[in-house]
Parts: C-alpha cells; sequence; structure tokens
C-alpha cells in the first residue's frame, strides 16, 4: 500500500509538506505542488480519512466554468452536473469565459476564491488547452470536451468513432465516393472525426485521397457553402458529403439545393451535433446527437471522487454519440 511517506521520498519534500499540500493550510510554491502532484499520480496514492480531514472544510459548492455559459451545449451540461450536484447536497456556481475576455486561468482564479470544493471545466466545442495550464488547476478538477494531461480526469465524446460511424453509414447508402467537409485543421474535434471518417473507408476499402476530398471550413454556414464549391470542382463524382458540424452541413444542403442537386438522390450529407435547427432544415440533416447531459453527470461524479480523495477509473471517459438518420442521407 503506498502511503504518504512514500509520496514524500518520490517527490523529494518532506511528509509535513506533502500533508499541507493535501490540506491547502500553508502556502506551498507551484513547483513543489507539481512534484507532490506527479508523485502522488505515478504511484496512485489515495489519501485516507485521516489525510482528507487536512483538506479546508467542505463548503458544498461546485465551480462550473463554461467557455460560454449562453450557449446550449453549455447547459445541457450544466443540467447533468447539476443532477449529480443535487444528490451530494452540493450546487453550482457557473461563469463563463466570456466574462473574462476567455482568460481560464482568471475564471479559475475567481471560482477558487469562492473557495468551491472542486471545479468542472467544459468547453462547447472539443479543443486542446496548452499543458501548461495544468498548474491553473491546484484543486480537484475535471475537464469536458478538452484535454490537459493524463492527471486530469477528463471526460470527451468518442469522435473518432463518430467519424467512423458516418463513414459507414453513407457506404450502407451506397456512396463510394465521398467527401469531407472538415472543421478547423487544430480543433480535436475536426481532428479525430475525420480521422474515424477515413479509417472506416479505409476498412471497407475505398479509395480516398484527403488532399483532392477533404476541405476545411470554420463550422459555420458560409464556409459549408463555399466549401461544398470547392469539393464539387476538385471531385465533381463526388455522391457523399460528410461535413464536420451542421452549419456546415446546413451551409452545405443549401448551396447543392442552389447548383441543382438532389439531396439524397445525386448528394447523400451527413452533419454532427444534432444541432436545434437540424431537424427542420429544408432537407432534414443526418446527424450525432452528443452525449450533453450525460458528460455532466458523469464529469460531476468524476469530480466529487476526486473530492473525496479516490482516483478515477479511467481517468479518460469517452462518450458514444448518437447516429440520428433523417432525409439529407
Amino acid at each position: 500500500m503506498v502511503t504518504i511517506r512514500d509520496v514524500a521520498i518520490a517527490a523529494g519534500v518532506s511528509v509535513s509538506t506533502v500533508s499541507h499540500a493535501l490540506s491547502g493550510k500553508r502556502p506551498i510554491s507551484q513547483a513543489t505542488k507539481d512534484k507532490i502532484h506527479d508523485a502522488i499520480e505515478r504511484l496512485g496514492y489515495e489519501p485516507n480519512p485521516a489525510a482528507r480531514a487536512l483538506r479546508t472544510t467542505i463548503s458544498g459548492v461546485i465551480g462550473f466554468f463554461a467557455f460560454d455559459i449562453t450557449e446550449v451545449f453549455a447547459a445541457r451540461m450544466i443540467h447533468g452536473a447539476e443532477k449529480v450536484a443535487r444528490e451530494k447536497d452540493s450546487y453550482l456556481l457557473f461563469t463563463s469565459g466570456v466574462e473574462f475576455d476567455n482568460d481560464i486561468s482568471s475564471a479559475i482564479d475567481f471560482l477558487r476564491k469562492r473557495r468551491v470544493d472542486g471545479i468542472i471545466a467544459a468547453y462547447g466545442v472539443r479543443q486542446a488547452i496548452r499543458p501548461e495550464m495544468r498548474a491553473v488547476f491546484d484543486l480537484p478538477a475535471v475537464t469536458v470536451n478538452t484535454f490537459i494531461h493524463d492527471s486530469l480526469p477528463s471526460v470527451q465524446p468518442d469522435d473518432f468513432a463518430g467519424g467512423k460511424e458516418a463513414a459507414l453509414h453513407l457506404v450502407s447508402r451506397g456512396a463510394r465516393r465521398p467527401a469531407v467537409i472538415a472543421g478547423p485543421e487544430m480543433r480535436l474535434a475536426s481532428i479525430e472525426r475525420l480521422a474515424g471518417f477515413t479509417s472506416a473507408l479505409e476498412e471497407c476499402g475505398i479509395g480516398f485521397s484527403q488532399s483532392e476530398r477533404v476541405v476545411h471550413g470554420d463550422f459555420t454556414a458560409e464556409s459549408g457553402a463555399r466549401c461544398l464549391d470547392v469539393l464539387l470542382e476538385r471531385c465533381p463524382d463526388m455522391d457523399a458529403v460528410f461535413c464536420a458540424n451542421d452549419y456546415m452541413a446546413a451551409g452545405a444542403i443549401n448551396r447543392a439545393l442552389a447548383r441543382g442537386l438532389a439531396i439524397p438522390g445525386d448528394l447523400r450529407v451527413v452533419g454532427y451535433d444534432d444541432r436545434e435547427f437540424a431537424s427542420f432544415w429544408p432537407i432534414p440533416i443526418t446527424t450525432f446527437a452528443l452525449p450533453l447531459e450525460r458528460m455532466g453527470e458523469v464529469s460531476a461524479a468524476m469530480l466529487f471522487e476526486r473530492i473525496e480523495g479516490r482516483r478515477p477509473d479511467p481517468m479518460r471517459m469517452l462518450l458514444p454519440s448518437s447516429l440520428i438518420v433523417r432525409q439529407s442521407s
């Protein structure tokens, strides 16, 4: 069994310093906290009840940081997290990146000063956060729709699996010359949805040239329309297009109809995210519904495990999205 002394030896500090780092009652340098945190994660140390008692008094308040708290995705994740918080006799304190000019450090510091027991940091669209941002989370924390470091629990949709399912769905509908309107090249959601799509086509034995049949948009409907024009010039024989979100799918559908193409007769279209307009677009959009409320529930459950001194297993939770088949495919 790993003890606090083992952690102290691994971190090169005294037992009392480890205790102070766990309790938060005495100031410890960030560099020392990082060494102790790394040793705890590496050794799999789980504080016993006596060690946990060294923590400051539990407030019953969980901080929830959302990149944009007015966004529908954030609201649905919050709803899921609230259900778990209520079961634990706790409540959520919200803050938005918009309020802090998208400075996550300032937003987390705001929540920390309100003496929250832990923090859920959630993004509406998956994206990477700089690894050095790990130092900001010096209290129990879980990230949603993003990844910082293996030592921080995270909850994410399985975008790679969704991309694979999109390809398999289009192939099952007869598509043999598909193309992709991907999102921004550095966005995690865009990267993994495209990777899953190409992986499935390879498994199906369908040739696919990314340089010819992939165009990157910016997740807006206007870019979906522009990208479709580019694809039609490059590969006029294409019979299906997978769009990395519903806005680009909506733009692509509008442009295809304006150019006299029949959907799904001439071109099958699949989007992603199941935005509120997808079901009543002129051609209802086949898409994927993200498990947003479930993401909120799971992130809150993982956070309470951290607050109680336990290590979630697994530390990175991938949740599947659900294919919703509509007229566009």
